[in-house]
């Protein structure tokens, strides 16, 4: 069986060590935490819906901050230290680095993740939040797992395919954490609508809405990442370290 690749673990120990991914951590992991918290003490009954919506809501938020940041501590890092280039220049075939790059960013988004998933539940059962047991159980949220899967995995890689092929590194990490910003805010807007008209679904009708849409978006990520795939080649990475 093959182990985990020496640069995977080369990135994971240098991202691990870094101030900034720590804090993020942190900050990712408390904050949607003592959200999710408030909105239970304030949000019952009929409105419980609101707890649900805004939990996956922030399953996605904190992988993409956490995603702005690997692609950015990794790739793009390692392409503008000469790092990246290093490694073509010793016979590593660009395909599969940038392979390395993508599980190594993904790694490191996913993992924090978790780790919420897990004090959620956790607090979950200890105040009996039935809501929220409920939702972790059922079919509709291991669908939206799966589907929030695959999303995270396609849009890291087309993501790292990007910064690969950009000429402007430092560009993509503008968009990245612009996006991330914009991302939270347009998630506001539906669950506040739906409040407005009175309108009361329940944790399934929302976790199967949310996966779904989830597995389109992984659809359309693939498809990009197809087509970037086919522009990726030495020469044309080696040529972007240049500009």
């Amino acid at each position: 069986m093959m182990g985990i690749h020496p640069i995977i673990k080369l990135n994971s120990r240098d991202v691990l060590k870094s101030s900034s991914y720590l804090a993020m951590v942190i900050m990712m992991l408390i904050i949607p935490l003592n959200s999710v918290i408030q909105i239970l003490k304030t949000n019952t009954g009929p409105l419980d819906y609101l707890a649900v919506y805004i939990l996956l809501i922030l399953n996605i938020s904190i992988f993409f901050f956490l995603n702005m940041l690997t692609i950015s501590l990794i790739v793009i890092s390692e392409k503008t230290t000469g790092r990246c280039e290093y490694y073509l220049a010793n016979k590593l075939e660009i395909h599969k680095l940038v392979k390395i790059y993508g599980w190594s960013s993904y790694l490191l988004c996913i993992g924090p993740i978790l780790i919420f998933d897990i004090m959620i539940f956790g607090y979950a059962l200890f105040t009996n939040q039935k809501v929220l047991i409920e939702l972790y159980l059922s079919v509709s949220f291991g669908c939206f797992a799966v589907s929030f899967i695959l999303f995270s995995y396609f849009v890291t890689s087309t993501l790292t395919l990007l910064s690969m092929l950009s000429k402007s590194p430092e560009r993509i990490r503008t968009y990245l954490s612009v996006s991330s910003v914009l991302f939270i805010f347009a998630a506001t807007f539906p669950g506040t609508f739906i409040k407005k008209l009175g309108f009361t679904p329940d944790h399934n009708s929302i976790a199967w809405i949310i996966g779904s849409t989830l597995l389109v978006l992984a659809f359309v990520c693939a498809l990009i990442r197809y087509v970037l795939k086919k522009k990726l080649k030495n020469e044309v990475v080696v040529l972007s370290f240049k500009q």
